[in-house]
Protein backbone atom coordinates (compact mmCIF):
# COMPACT_ATOMS: atom_id res chain seq x y z
CA UNK A 1 0.00 0.00 0.00
CA UNK A 2 2.93 2.32 0.73
CA UNK A 3 4.54 1.59 -2.67
CA UNK A 4 1.14 2.08 -4.36
CA UNK A 5 0.60 5.41 -2.65
CA UNK A 6 4.07 6.70 -3.59
CA UNK A 7 3.82 5.58 -7.21
CA UNK A 8 0.37 7.18 -7.62
CA UNK A 9 0.93 10.23 -5.42
CA UNK A 10 -0.04 12.75 -8.10
CA UNK A 11 -3.31 10.97 -8.88
CA UNK A 12 -4.07 10.63 -5.17
CA UNK A 13 -3.63 14.36 -4.55
CA UNK A 14 -5.78 15.33 -7.51
CA UNK A 15 -8.54 13.00 -6.39
CA UNK A 16 -8.38 14.45 -2.89
CA UNK A 17 -8.79 17.99 -4.25
CA UNK A 18 -11.76 17.06 -6.44
CA UNK A 19 -13.55 15.34 -3.58
CA UNK A 20 -13.06 18.31 -1.29
CA UNK A 21 -13.91 20.80 -4.02
CA UNK A 22 -17.23 19.08 -4.63
CA UNK A 23 -18.36 20.04 -1.14
CA UNK A 24 -16.85 23.54 -1.20
CA UNK A 25 -14.07 22.87 1.33
CA UNK A 26 -11.20 25.34 1.07
CA UNK A 27 -7.73 23.85 0.58
CA UNK A 28 -4.26 25.30 0.75
CA UNK A 29 -3.11 23.94 -2.61
CA UNK A 30 -0.84 26.45 -4.29
CA UNK A 31 -1.86 25.49 -7.84
CA UNK A 32 -5.40 24.08 -7.92
CA UNK A 33 -6.52 22.46 -11.15
CA UNK A 34 -8.08 24.78 -13.72
CA UNK A 35 -11.82 24.77 -13.99
CA UNK A 36 -13.28 23.88 -17.34
CA UNK A 37 -14.84 26.78 -19.19
CA UNK A 38 -18.06 24.84 -19.61
CA UNK A 39 -18.43 23.98 -15.97
CA UNK A 40 -20.82 26.11 -13.88
CA UNK A 41 -19.16 28.55 -11.45
CA UNK A 42 -19.35 27.73 -7.76
CA UNK A 43 -20.56 30.13 -5.07
CA UNK A 44 -17.04 30.58 -3.73
CA UNK A 45 -15.35 31.20 -7.07
CA UNK A 46 -17.36 34.04 -8.61
CA UNK A 47 -16.88 37.71 -7.86
CA UNK A 48 -20.60 38.44 -8.38
CA UNK A 49 -21.52 36.33 -5.37
CA UNK A 50 -19.98 38.90 -3.04
CA UNK A 51 -22.72 41.25 -4.24
CA UNK A 52 -25.63 38.84 -4.30
CA UNK A 53 -29.03 40.44 -4.16
CA UNK A 54 -30.77 39.98 -0.80
CA UNK A 55 -33.96 38.03 -0.40
CA UNK A 56 -36.79 40.60 -0.43
CA UNK A 57 -40.38 40.61 0.75
CA UNK A 58 -41.78 44.08 0.00
CA UNK A 59 -45.40 43.13 -0.62
CA UNK A 60 -46.60 45.46 2.15
CA UNK A 61 -44.27 48.29 1.11
CA UNK A 62 -45.50 51.36 -0.80
CA UNK A 63 -44.45 51.88 -4.39
CA UNK A 64 -41.38 53.95 -5.19
CA UNK A 65 -42.66 57.35 -6.24
CA UNK A 66 -41.42 60.93 -6.41
CA UNK A 67 -39.43 61.64 -3.28
CA UNK A 68 -38.98 65.08 -1.78
CA UNK A 69 -35.87 65.01 0.38
CA UNK A 70 -35.83 66.81 3.71
CA UNK A 71 -33.27 69.41 4.78
CA UNK A 72 -30.15 67.74 6.25
CA UNK A 73 -31.11 64.60 4.30
CA UNK A 74 -32.65 62.07 6.72
CA UNK A 75 -31.80 59.39 4.16
CA UNK A 76 -28.12 60.07 4.76
CA UNK A 77 -28.65 60.10 8.53
CA UNK A 78 -30.46 56.76 8.39
CA UNK A 79 -27.82 55.20 6.18
CA UNK A 80 -25.05 56.34 8.53
CA UNK A 81 -26.92 55.05 11.58
CA UNK A 82 -27.27 51.60 10.02
CA UNK A 83 -23.92 51.27 8.24
CA UNK A 84 -21.57 53.08 10.63
CA UNK A 85 -23.26 53.08 14.03
CA UNK A 86 -24.58 49.53 13.64
CA UNK A 87 -27.97 50.76 14.85
CA UNK A 88 -30.15 47.77 15.75
CA UNK A 89 -33.44 49.60 16.39
CA UNK A 90 -34.45 52.74 14.53
CA UNK A 91 -37.75 54.59 14.95
CA UNK A 92 -39.06 57.09 12.37
CA UNK A 93 -41.93 59.18 13.77
CA UNK A 94 -44.07 62.06 12.58
CA UNK A 95 -47.66 63.05 11.87
CA UNK A 96 -49.53 61.54 8.93
CA UNK A 97 -48.13 62.72 5.62
CA UNK A 98 -44.61 63.63 6.75
CA UNK A 99 -43.12 60.91 4.53
CA UNK A 100 -42.03 58.23 7.00
CA UNK A 101 -42.87 55.31 4.72
CA UNK A 102 -41.48 57.09 1.65
CA UNK A 103 -38.13 57.68 3.35
CA UNK A 104 -37.87 54.08 4.55
CA UNK A 105 -38.84 52.80 1.09
CA UNK A 106 -36.23 54.93 -0.68
CA UNK A 107 -33.64 53.86 1.88
CA UNK A 108 -33.86 50.20 0.86
CA UNK A 109 -32.14 50.48 -2.56
CA UNK A 110 -29.28 52.41 -0.96
CA UNK A 111 -28.49 49.82 1.72
CA UNK A 112 -29.89 46.53 0.45
CA UNK A 113 -26.47 45.15 -0.52
CA UNK A 114 -25.55 45.24 3.17
CA UNK A 115 -28.28 42.74 4.07
CA UNK A 116 -29.08 39.10 3.37
CA UNK A 117 -32.84 39.44 3.87
CA UNK A 118 -35.22 42.41 3.87
CA UNK A 119 -38.89 42.27 4.85
CA UNK A 120 -41.54 44.99 5.14
CA UNK A 121 -44.63 44.32 7.25
CA UNK A 122 -47.55 46.66 7.87
CA UNK A 123 -49.32 46.65 11.25
CA UNK A 124 -52.30 48.64 9.96
CA UNK A 125 -54.66 45.75 10.79
CA UNK A 126 -53.22 45.45 14.33
CA UNK A 127 -52.06 41.82 14.02
CA UNK A 128 -51.21 40.04 17.28
CA UNK A 129 -47.53 39.45 17.98
CA UNK A 130 -47.91 35.73 17.23
CA UNK A 131 -48.89 36.52 13.62
CA UNK A 132 -46.05 39.01 13.15
CA UNK A 133 -43.47 36.60 14.61
CA UNK A 134 -44.66 33.78 12.36
CA UNK A 135 -44.38 35.97 9.24
CA UNK A 136 -40.91 37.15 10.24
CA UNK A 137 -39.52 33.73 11.14
CA UNK A 138 -40.94 32.00 8.06
CA UNK A 139 -39.26 34.53 5.76
CA UNK A 140 -36.01 35.20 7.61
CA UNK A 141 -35.21 31.67 8.76
CA UNK A 142 -34.22 28.74 6.55
CA UNK A 143 -35.49 26.30 9.14
CA UNK A 144 -38.42 24.02 8.32
CA UNK A 145 -38.70 22.35 11.73
CA UNK A 146 -40.22 25.31 13.59
CA UNK A 147 -43.22 24.62 15.80
CA UNK A 148 -45.38 27.73 15.65
CA UNK A 149 -47.64 26.37 18.35
CA UNK A 150 -44.82 26.89 20.83
CA UNK A 151 -44.98 29.80 23.25
CA UNK A 152 -43.93 33.30 22.27
CA UNK A 153 -40.70 33.12 24.26
CA UNK A 154 -39.52 30.17 22.17
CA UNK A 155 -40.38 31.99 18.94
CA UNK A 156 -38.58 35.11 20.12
CA UNK A 157 -35.47 33.01 20.77
CA UNK A 158 -35.64 31.65 17.23
CA UNK A 159 -36.02 35.15 15.80
CA UNK A 160 -33.07 36.57 17.75
CA UNK A 161 -30.89 33.64 16.72
CA UNK A 162 -31.89 34.23 13.09
CA UNK A 163 -30.97 37.90 13.40
CA UNK A 164 -27.55 36.82 14.65
CA UNK A 165 -26.92 34.25 11.93
CA UNK A 166 -28.05 36.50 9.06
CA UNK A 167 -27.94 40.25 8.50
CA UNK A 168 -31.62 41.10 8.23
CA UNK A 169 -33.52 44.36 7.77
CA UNK A 170 -37.07 44.46 9.14
CA UNK A 171 -39.40 47.40 8.55
CA UNK A 172 -42.62 47.51 10.58
CA UNK A 173 -44.98 50.18 9.24
CA UNK A 174 -48.05 51.78 10.90
CA UNK A 175 -46.85 50.87 14.40
CA UNK A 176 -49.31 53.42 15.87
CA UNK A 177 -52.06 50.88 15.16
CA UNK A 178 -50.92 48.74 18.11
CA UNK A 179 -50.79 51.80 20.40
CA UNK A 180 -53.84 52.95 22.33
CA UNK A 181 -55.81 56.18 21.89
CA UNK A 182 -56.99 58.35 24.77
CA UNK A 183 -53.75 58.00 26.74
CA UNK A 184 -50.33 59.60 26.66
CA UNK A 185 -48.25 58.78 23.60
CA UNK A 186 -46.66 55.37 23.23
CA UNK A 187 -48.86 53.12 25.40
CA UNK A 188 -49.89 49.77 23.94
CA UNK A 189 -53.41 48.56 23.33
CA UNK A 190 -54.54 45.84 25.75
CA UNK A 191 -53.15 42.52 24.50
CA UNK A 192 -50.35 44.14 22.50
CA UNK A 193 -47.94 44.83 25.35
CA UNK A 194 -45.79 41.86 24.26
CA UNK A 195 -44.66 43.87 21.22
CA UNK A 196 -42.61 45.84 23.74
CA UNK A 197 -40.67 42.66 24.50
CA UNK A 198 -39.52 42.15 20.92
CA UNK A 199 -38.58 45.83 20.55
CA UNK A 200 -36.59 45.67 23.78
CA UNK A 201 -34.78 42.46 22.84
CA UNK A 202 -33.82 43.70 19.37
CA UNK A 203 -32.60 47.00 20.82
CA UNK A 204 -30.56 45.57 23.68
CA UNK A 205 -29.21 42.16 22.58
CA UNK A 206 -26.18 42.20 20.23
CA UNK A 207 -26.91 40.89 16.72
CA UNK A 208 -26.18 41.71 13.08
CA UNK A 209 -29.57 43.04 11.98
CA UNK A 210 -31.74 46.16 12.10
CA UNK A 211 -35.40 46.87 12.88
CA UNK A 212 -37.04 50.08 11.60
CA UNK A 213 -40.34 51.22 13.11
CA UNK A 214 -42.54 53.76 11.29
CA UNK A 215 -45.10 55.33 13.59
CA UNK A 216 -47.02 58.52 14.40
CA UNK A 217 -45.52 58.28 17.88
CA UNK A 218 -42.71 56.21 19.44
CA UNK A 219 -43.61 53.30 21.73
CA UNK A 220 -43.00 54.46 25.30
CA UNK A 221 -40.53 51.70 26.21
CA UNK A 222 -38.20 52.74 23.37
CA UNK A 223 -37.85 56.22 24.87
CA UNK A 224 -36.33 54.71 28.01
CA UNK A 225 -33.13 53.54 26.32
CA UNK A 226 -32.54 55.92 23.40
CA UNK A 227 -30.36 58.40 25.31
CA UNK A 228 -27.60 56.05 26.46
CA UNK A 229 -27.78 53.34 23.79
CA UNK A 230 -26.13 54.18 20.48
CA UNK A 231 -27.67 51.07 18.94
CA UNK A 232 -31.14 52.64 19.33
CA UNK A 233 -31.95 55.74 17.26
CA UNK A 234 -35.02 57.97 17.07
CA UNK A 235 -35.71 60.20 14.06
CA UNK A 236 -38.67 62.61 14.20
CA UNK A 237 -39.83 64.19 10.95
CA UNK A 238 -41.54 67.58 10.82
CA UNK A 239 -41.65 69.32 7.46
CA UNK A 240 -39.82 69.83 4.19
CA UNK A 241 -39.28 73.54 4.63
CA UNK A 242 -38.14 75.32 1.48
CA UNK A 243 -37.83 71.99 -0.35
CA UNK A 244 -41.65 71.84 -0.41
CA UNK A 245 -41.68 74.46 -3.18
CA UNK A 246 -41.12 71.61 -5.63
CA UNK A 247 -44.52 70.18 -4.67
CA UNK A 248 -46.26 73.50 -5.31
CA UNK A 249 -44.44 73.89 -8.61
CA UNK A 250 -45.50 70.45 -9.77
CA UNK A 251 -49.10 71.22 -8.82
CA UNK A 252 -48.99 74.30 -11.04
CA UNK A 253 -49.76 76.86 -8.31
CA UNK A 254 -49.35 80.58 -8.98
CA UNK A 255 -48.12 83.52 -6.85
CA UNK A 256 -44.71 82.05 -6.05
CA UNK A 257 -43.97 84.89 -3.64
CA UNK A 258 -46.73 83.56 -1.36
CA UNK A 259 -45.49 79.99 -1.35
CA UNK A 260 -43.33 80.41 1.74
CA UNK A 261 -46.38 81.52 3.75
CA UNK A 262 -48.38 78.54 2.52
CA UNK A 263 -45.56 76.13 3.39
CA UNK A 264 -45.26 77.60 6.88
CA UNK A 265 -49.02 77.42 7.37
CA UNK A 266 -49.04 73.68 6.61
CA UNK A 267 -45.72 72.97 8.37
CA UNK A 268 -44.11 71.79 5.13
CA UNK A 269 -46.03 68.51 5.39
CA UNK A 270 -45.91 66.92 1.90
CA UNK A 271 -49.35 65.29 2.07
CA UNK A 272 -51.07 68.34 3.53
CA UNK A 273 -49.58 70.59 0.84
CA UNK A 274 -50.67 68.24 -1.94
CA UNK A 275 -54.23 68.21 -0.59
CA UNK A 276 -54.45 71.98 -0.14
CA UNK A 277 -52.97 72.46 -3.62
CA UNK A 278 -55.96 70.58 -5.03
CA UNK A 279 -58.31 72.92 -3.18
CA UNK A 280 -56.44 76.00 -4.44
CA UNK A 281 -56.57 74.74 -8.01
CA UNK A 282 -60.25 73.82 -7.82
CA UNK A 283 -61.57 76.93 -6.04
CA UNK A 284 -59.04 79.67 -6.79
CA UNK A 285 -57.55 78.66 -10.16
CA UNK A 286 -54.21 78.06 -8.50
CA UNK A 287 -53.88 81.52 -6.95
CA UNK A 288 -52.21 81.05 -3.59
CA UNK A 289 -52.57 84.72 -2.54
CA UNK A 290 -56.34 84.58 -3.00
CA UNK A 291 -56.55 81.43 -0.90
CA UNK A 292 -54.45 82.95 1.89
CA UNK A 293 -56.62 86.09 1.95
CA UNK A 294 -59.38 84.14 3.67
CA UNK A 295 -59.06 84.23 7.47
CA UNK A 296 -59.29 81.73 8.97
CA UNK A 297 -57.95 79.58 6.16
CA UNK A 298 -60.48 77.09 4.87
CA UNK A 299 -59.95 73.50 6.06
CA UNK A 300 -61.20 71.18 3.36
CA UNK A 301 -62.84 67.80 3.76
CA UNK A 302 -59.53 66.18 2.78
CA UNK A 303 -57.53 67.57 5.70
CA UNK A 304 -60.11 67.56 8.49
CA UNK A 305 -60.23 63.73 8.85
CA UNK A 306 -56.42 63.61 9.14
CA UNK A 307 -56.37 66.12 12.00
CA UNK A 308 -59.32 64.37 13.60
CA UNK A 309 -57.46 61.05 13.72
CA UNK A 310 -54.54 62.66 15.53
CA UNK A 311 -56.72 64.70 17.90
CA UNK A 312 -58.79 61.68 18.93
CA UNK A 313 -55.64 59.88 20.06
CA UNK A 314 -54.94 62.52 22.70
CA UNK A 315 -55.57 62.01 26.40
CA UNK A 316 -57.84 64.41 28.27
CA UNK A 317 -54.94 66.34 29.79
CA UNK A 318 -53.29 66.65 26.36
CA UNK A 319 -56.49 68.05 24.85
CA UNK A 320 -56.68 70.60 27.66
CA UNK A 321 -53.05 71.63 27.20
CA UNK A 322 -53.19 71.96 23.41
CA UNK A 323 -56.50 73.82 23.58
CA UNK A 324 -54.89 76.40 25.85
CA UNK A 325 -51.89 76.70 23.56
CA UNK A 326 -54.11 77.23 20.50
CA UNK A 327 -55.52 80.39 22.14
CA UNK A 328 -52.08 81.98 22.34
CA UNK A 329 -51.05 84.41 19.63
CA UNK A 330 -47.32 84.20 20.39
CA UNK A 331 -45.23 81.19 21.48
CA UNK A 332 -45.29 80.70 25.26
CA UNK A 333 -42.68 79.49 27.72
CA UNK A 334 -43.14 76.41 29.85
CA UNK A 335 -43.87 78.56 32.93
CA UNK A 336 -46.47 80.66 31.11
CA UNK A 337 -48.17 77.62 29.71
CA UNK A 338 -48.31 75.85 33.06
CA UNK A 339 -49.75 78.96 34.75
CA UNK A 340 -52.72 79.01 32.36
CA UNK A 341 -53.58 75.31 32.51
CA UNK A 342 -55.52 73.54 35.20
CA UNK A 343 -54.29 70.35 36.81
CA UNK A 344 -51.14 69.21 38.56
CA UNK A 345 -47.80 70.35 37.22
CA UNK A 346 -46.60 66.76 37.01
CA UNK A 347 -49.50 65.69 34.77
CA UNK A 348 -49.16 68.79 32.59
CA UNK A 349 -45.45 68.17 32.20
CA UNK A 350 -46.13 64.62 30.98
CA UNK A 351 -48.80 65.94 28.61
CA UNK A 352 -46.41 68.46 27.06
CA UNK A 353 -43.76 65.78 26.56
CA UNK A 354 -46.36 63.51 24.99
CA UNK A 355 -47.58 66.23 22.59
CA UNK A 356 -43.98 66.86 21.52
CA UNK A 357 -43.45 63.14 20.81
CA UNK A 358 -46.61 63.16 18.69
CA UNK A 359 -45.24 66.10 16.69
CA UNK A 360 -48.28 68.22 17.53
CA UNK A 361 -46.36 71.08 19.16
CA UNK A 362 -43.09 72.76 18.28
CA UNK A 363 -40.24 73.69 20.62
CA UNK A 364 -38.33 76.85 19.74
CA UNK A 365 -35.36 78.61 21.29
CA UNK A 366 -36.07 82.27 21.98
CA UNK A 367 -33.68 84.52 23.92
CA UNK A 368 -32.07 81.61 25.77
CA UNK A 369 -35.50 80.28 26.69
CA UNK A 370 -37.50 77.37 25.32
CA UNK A 371 -40.93 78.35 24.05
CA UNK A 372 -43.76 76.29 22.60
CA UNK A 373 -46.16 76.85 19.74
CA UNK A 374 -48.57 74.86 17.61
CA UNK A 375 -48.58 74.60 13.80
CA UNK A 376 -51.01 77.23 12.43
CA UNK A 377 -53.31 74.86 10.55
CA UNK A 378 -53.49 72.49 13.54
CA UNK A 379 -54.23 75.47 15.79
CA UNK A 380 -57.19 76.30 13.60
CA UNK A 381 -58.51 72.74 13.83
CA UNK A 382 -58.22 72.67 17.62
CA UNK A 383 -60.12 75.97 17.86
CA UNK A 384 -62.81 74.59 15.56
CA UNK A 385 -63.22 71.48 17.74
CA UNK A 386 -63.43 73.59 20.93
CA UNK A 387 -66.27 75.76 19.59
Amino acid sequence: MERYQISHSSNFLNLNFVEKGSINVCTEASQPPKTSQNSPPTQTSTEDDTQQKPRLDLRDAPELRTFYNYPNSPLTALENAIARQNCRLLTITGMAGTGKSAIARHLIPQIQTQFDRIIWLSLRTSPPLETTLKNLIQFLSDRTDINFSANIDAQLSILIETLRENRCLIILDDVQQILISGQLAGNYKPGYENYGTIFKLIGEIPHNSCLILNSWEPPSDIITFTDDNSAVCLLQLTGLGEAATEILRQKGLLDEKAWAELINLYQGNPLWLKLVAQTINNLFNGRVSQYLSYQPVFLGDELTPIFQQHYQRLSGIEKQAISQLSNEIEPVSFTQWMAKCQGSQGELCKAIQSLARRGMIEKLSYESETVFTIPPVLKQYVKMVAE
